[in-house]
């Protein structure tokens, strides 16, 4: 199909105009408001000297403004670059400057940097008379988004029209229907919000916009049964989670997809007895457009390991070899993937580009070396087999160990450090960085986190910090990571934590214990913070739904603010007026 992204959107503005586009906190915009908001986007752009190509940068967050920003920044002839401002503000500046973004787009109260042209978007639809917009072809870039990077640093994944219009519109088993409501839930800078975004207002659905803060599962489950979405797409950890505590709120789900890492076959099956319509296991790399396989659950015909599925219409799933040839049946191979939904390459990196996305040399088509590995089953469905490389996922996210080494290593006082994803008990992967103190140094915990806090999103930051004084070596002088302590269990071996002190009251005894549930540790002091022990939005997510099991109920955003059991039981105590 050879259209745009706008162009698809104004197909449904020309047939449905008054048809509800996005809501999101009780706010709701039709398909011809949405269209005039981003026409006023694209003119302001326009006066600014935004021309055809010209990257931009789009720091507003998930609202109901964000999909007439980024519409707004094609409808300009432009890239738009998602930008998440909970990132650091060193992070941020790195994406800005590696973009080289002409412009950038933010919400009315947030301030810019002062060097770039800046486009405040209001709370309410916007329009503005203007010149006539430009013109786009399938082949100019749509976006560009930012992975994390083996050599240090994130790259950007440059990602066409075309590439888009081909997930929207090739494989049925990914047509929303006009009406249909579309969950966003995903961070603006995760692949994912491509699905939820253009697969909605390409084809005439209603983007329903989560708010942005902090939630719980709760307020997950009651969000889900006041709007009964009919898609909404999952990370592995956030359906685990929701399955383990609130399985009952996916009766309001019509379609749910899920993926991002290794999914249980029990929660899978657990799921597909409450969803209306299907349940999807989701894979694909950012590099071919979001997903290139999926696998429709039948409860009852899952058990081992959940596959990875048959690959979308129109997408290539080889298993190659070293020398890009093909293995034999039954072995295990890296899943090479070709079709229109192999992205550009990557942003100013020619060699990792020509690294990563070769040639077939026996059809001469165009393949993505994903470094994952795989093999066919007996009836043609494709399965998970780990990766060539380091490469993990972490909530959803994929993360290069490399990238977390690189920045613990500039920090003065480590002489070297490695980065680990350790499997806890419950099956879930958490970062660990083992630190090597450089001579005559012994760098504080909390320094050390604020170092990481201030560079990487949270998403990268290590769940726990151990101490080292060397590391382990294998026979070649090589650290010997399988050798490497394990870091999770025992509270006390915890570097910079305050002295213990046993929870006083019932109410500091359940949340101490249920944060040790969540974290895997032998107990949790009174004033141990929830954070420093390792803990993570899913895991607080966890910890939140067993204390409303037992009858106390904390705010999500209570819990952030203050996430020791004295706060939290304080703060509990004032909510039931004790």
């Amino acid at each position: 199909m050879d259209m745009t992204l706008p162009e698809l959107v104004r197909a449904q503005i020309r047939v449905r105009p008054e048809a509800p586009a996005v809501s999101a906190s009780g706010a709701r915009i039709t398909y011809r408001e949405l269209d005039d908001w981003s026409d006023a986007v694209a003119r302001k752009l326009m006066a600014c000297g935004i021309t055809t190509g010209d990257r931009v940068a789009v720091t507003a967050r998930r609202s109901l403004a964000y999909p007439a920003a980024v519409l707004g920044v094609l409808k300009a002839g432009a890239v738009y670059v998602p930008v998440d401002r909970s990132y650091p503000a060193e992070r941020q500046r790195f994406l800005l400057a590696d973009a080289a973004v002409a412009a950038l787009v933010t919400w009315e109260d947030d301030e810019g940097p002062p060097n770039l042209p800046v486009i405040r978007i209001g709370a309410s639809p916007q329009s503005a008379e203007g010149p006539e917009l430009p013109d786009t072809r399938e082949d100019d870039l749509a976006y560009v988004m930012y992975t994390s990077g083996s050599t240090g640093s994130p790259k950007g994944v440059m990602v066409e029209h075309r590439q888009i219009v081909d997930l929207v519109s090739a494989d049925e088993r990914l047509h929303v229907r006009p009406g249909e409501r579309v969950a966003m839930l995903a961070p603006v800078s995760f692949d994912a919000s491509t699905f939820e975004l253009w697969n909605t207002l390409c084809r005439g659905g209603e983007l329903v916009v989560l708010p942005e803060e902090a939630f719980s599962v709760a307020e997950l489950s009651a969000w889900l049964r006041d709007f009964s979405p009919d898609w909404i797409f999952l990370t592995t950890g956030l359906f685990h989670t929701l399955v383990d505590h609130e399985p009952d709120a996916l009766k309001s789900v019509g379609r749910l997809i899920t993926g991002g890492d290794v999914l249980s076959t029990r929660h899978l099956r657990t799921a597909a007895g409450y969803v209306r319509h299907a349940v999807y296991a989701a894979y694909g790399p950012t590099e071919t457009t979001t997903f290139a396989t999926l696998h429709r659950i039948d409860p009852s015909k899952i058990d081992g390991s959940a596959p990875l599925g048959t690959p979308l219409s129109g997408t290539e799933i080889h298993l190659l070899d070293r020398e890009l040839q093909p293995i034999a049946a039954g072995e295990v191979g890296e899943i090479c993937i070709g079709g229109p939904g192999v992205a550009r390459g990557y942003l100013g990196q020619p060699e990792l580009t020509a690294e990563r996305f070769v040639t077939d040399p026996r059809t001469g088509h165009r393949l993505y070396r994903s470094g994952d590995l795989g093999g066919w089953r007996p009836d043609g469905v494709l399965e998970f087999h780990g990766r060539k490389d380091r490469q993990v996922k972490i909530r959803g996210h994929r993360v290069e160990p490399n990238e977390i080494e690189s920045h613990l290593s500039e920090h003065p006082g480590v002489g070297s450090a490695l980065v680990e994803a350790v499997e806890d008990a419950s099956g879930s992967k958490r970062l660990v960085a083992y630190i090597v103190p450089a001579r005559g140094a012994m760098p504080a915990q909390d320094r050390l986190r604020q170092w990481i806090t201030d560079r990487l999103p949270a998403y990268m930051e290590p769940a726990t910090i151990v101490l080292l004084e060397s590391a382990p070596l294998d026979a070649n002088g090589k650290p010997d990571r399988a050798r490497l302590p394990y870091p999770f269990t025992r509270r006390d071996e915890l570097p910079g934590l305050p002295d213990y002190f046993e929870p006083d009251t019932d109410v500091e005894r359940q949340i101490a214990t249920a944060m040790a549930e969540a974290l895997d540790l032998d107990r949790v002091g009174m004033d141990d913070n929830f954070n420093l022990l390792g803990g993570d939005s899913l895991r607080s997510m966890d910890v939140l739904a067993k204390l409303r099991a037992a009858g106390v109920e904390v705010p999500a955003r209570e819990f952030f603010g203050t996430p020791t059991p004295a706060a939290l039981a304080r703060v509990w105590h004032d909510i039931a007026g004790q």
